[in-house]
């Protein structure tokens, strides 16, 4: 993707000008879609999913015709061109190979979608192929008394909807834009029509949010109350590259990646295996002998005693049907397969927050330096980038804890889930917590412990419940862990049987004006010589009662916050889409971007850190100078007074 869209300001998310000019649909607000939800039970769900056993993957997108596993994005959707689709042979390969269920790639990674979306023009209705893919293909394995799934990849490198973190350059990714309030719009209307239009959905499988973006980026709370609210039923699963359950209800172990159900393994689980070499059919797949008869046997055997269902990716070719080859093999397997009847049932799951609530900020009271406490929130979960908060090597030991904002109070708040690091230093355990307590908040400053424990030292998901109470802050103390110091990979709360509601945030935003006064130095932040024009640099300034000093706080709706200046009618924000430590803050017009969004939490004396929501770097005055026209930067929280400020009402 071309860096372009580093210089546009719009609410567009999109990155080719046709797309632009595409008008998005109004997704319907959630709060009919509640109404119309039943009430489902997580335990059932599970085991409907691990009874499913054996199911059936199916890439078939551009990279069929472009002979690509991950298809370039901004291709002419024209390159999608078979003569036909024959999704019933692909069904009643299925069924041969007694397989109860399939999994469609609905849209990967390049952005083009096997349904006529109203989302964008990636999509059949503007190929050479202008029929609606997901609804023969439900309606093919409905008619064999097959089940269905969906996958979906969140990330889409047509439309822009990315997020690039250098720590990903390995894959080959540009630096783009943050994902935009126009981008969550395409997220949830397109989820809207998949698990609106096609009936009962049985699994939503994502891709491209755990390793990509994660929960700041793309919001975990919006796309699961989404989803459950349209099904109330379906499993969800992200391609996070874990071995516990995280971002979902259940695991998805990709098995390419060496990523495989481990022995003894009790979580309700799917494993991905590809019958042929790619995920996504190639000029050799029709002409190699595919995945023995004996390997796919062996993995289910493998798979059954470990609850996880095995889904065999099986890729159509370019005419729209199954290769012979693959389709011998598997009416081979069906000839010599059955369910394991005696298998017992999924032993009782996590008592999990079903209804999570996407936290703004954190903060720490010590941690290693690049392994902070934002790492704990970001919900970035990949194996191979995982970052964490993380005690390791400091000078102070246990304990040490961690305070979670979620950007306001919010009401049914009963349940912290704890992930350790998955890939511990030297692959060892170390790390682990131990011995804890937990405390909430509804003002950032007075504590209450609602729970306390202890948990095994062995890298598993972790959950904590209290009684149902109103929380705007959590913390985790971490009194003992394994090796004298804590991880925490990931931090998930919310509520497990009633939903939370937003009862207040931090901040009124009815338009008070406010004066931010930097806790080292006294100073005042201050547009540099009362500018109006984007780009003007903010400083430090004595208090003079200027306009140019003054700022009003507008609440985004999700616990953020626009800053604007009182003389200029611009908002406060980290120029250039930087993420560096020491990147500019300046005044830009209103773009409705998450650069322009701060998350305001307190410290628990008077003072508050500012964190921006595209970077995840807070407000700080220039190497803590107190001197006048001292430049006001973006920097890692450190918990430093020059990170620190009053928000005075004046």
């Amino acid at each position: 993707m071309s860096s372009g869209r580093l210089s546009r300001r719009t609410l567009l998310g999109a990155a080719g000008a046709a797309v632009a000019a595409t008008a998005l649909p109004v997704v319907p607000a959630l709060s009919p879609l509640l109404a119309r939800a039943a009430a489902a039970d997580p335990q059932t769900n599970l085991e409907n999913l691990v009874d499913m056993r054996f199911g059936m993957f199916n890439h078939f997108s551009l990279g069929t015709f472009t002979n690509e596993e991950w298809a370039a994005p901004n291709q002419d959707p024209a390159k999608f061109a078979p003569p036909t689709v024959d999704c019933a042979q692909w069904a009643a390969a299925a069924a041969a190979a007694k397989m109860s269920y399939g999994l469609l790639t609905t849209k990967h990674h390049d952005g083009f979608a096997l349904w006529p979306s109203a989302y964008g023009t990636q999509n059949v209705a503007n190929s050479s192929y202008k029929h609606d893919v997901v609804k023969a293909y439900c309606d093919a394995f409905r008619a064999q008394g097959l089940k269905v799934g969906f996958y979906y990849s969140i990330w889409d490198r047509t439309y822009g909807v990315q997020a690039w973190e250098s720590r990903h350059k390995n894959v080959g990714l540009e630096p783009t834009d943050a994902i935009q309030p126009s981008d969550m719009t395409f997220i949830l209307g397109q989820i809207t029509e998949l698990l609106t239009d096609y009936g009962t959905i049985d699994m939503f499988v994502t891709d491209g949010w755990a390793w990509q973006m994660g929960q700041q980026a793309v919001s975990y709370q919006r796309i699961r109350e989404l989803v459950k609210s349209l099904q109330p039923n379906i499993v969800m699963i992200d391609h996070g590259a874990l071995s516990q359950p995280w971002l979902g209800d259940a695991i998805y172990f990709e098995a390419p990646m060496g990523i495989t159900a481990p022995a003894g393994n009790t979580y309700a689980a799917t494993q991905g295996q590809t019958i042929s070499r790619g995920w996504f059919w190639h000029p050799h797949t029709p002409i190699e002998n595919p995945m023995s008869k004996e390997t796919i046997l062996a993995n289910l055997a493998d798979l059954e005693p470990k609850y996880t269902s095995f889904i065999l990716n099986c890729p159509p070719n370019r005419n729209g049907k199954l290769d012979t080859n693959i389709v011998n093999r598997l009416a081979e397997v069906g000839a010599a397969w059955s369910p394991d009847t005696s298998r017992p049932p999924l032993p009782a799951q996590l008592p999990r927050p079903q209804y999570p609530v996407t936290p703004v900020s954190a903060y720490a009271t010590g941690f290693r330096d690049g392994e902070g406490p934002l790492h704990a929130i970001e919900g970035l979960s990949d194996r191979d980038y995982e970052f964490c908060w993380s005690t390791w090597g400091l000078a102070s030991p246990l304990p040490h804890s961690i305070t979670i904002d979620l950007g306001g109070v919010w009401s049914n708040v009963s349940t912290l889930e704890y992930l350790p690091k998955q890939w511990g230093r030297n692959n060892s355990t170390d790390g682990d917590i131990t011995s804890y307590t937990i405390s909430t908040s509804t003002d950032g400053t007075n504590f209450t412990q609602v729970a306390s424990g202890t948990w095994a030292g062995n890298q598993t998901l972790k959950v904590a419940e209290w009684p149902t109470r109103n929380v705007g802050f959590v913390r985790l103390q971490a009194k003992a862990a394994t090796g004298g110091y804590a991880n925490v990979s990931g931090i998930q709360v919310g509520g497990r049987t009633a939903k939370p509601a937003l009862l207040s945030t931090t901040l009124p935003g009815d338009g008070t004006v406010y004066r931010l006064v930097a806790r080292h130095s006294g100073k005042a932040a201050d547009v540099q010589s009362g500018g109006t024009a984007n780009g003007t640099n903010v400083l430090q300034w004595p208090w003079l009662n200027k306009a140019n000093q003054k700022w009003t706080f507008a609440k985004t709706g999700d616990g953020y916050y626009e800053i604007k200046g009182v003389g200029s009618g611009k908002l406060l924000e980290v120029t250039g889409l930087s993420r560096a430590d020491g990147g500019n803050v300046a005044i830009w017009g209103d773009a409705n971007a998450p650069q322009q969004h701060w998350a305001v939490t307190p410290t628990g004396d008077g003072h508050y850190f500012l964190i921006n929501r595209f970077s995840g770097l807070c407000l700080a005055v220039d190497e803590g100078s107190t001197a006048d026209g001292a430049n006001i930067e973006q920097q890692p929280y450190a918990a430093l007074t020059r990170q620190q400020w009053k928000i005075i009402a004046l």
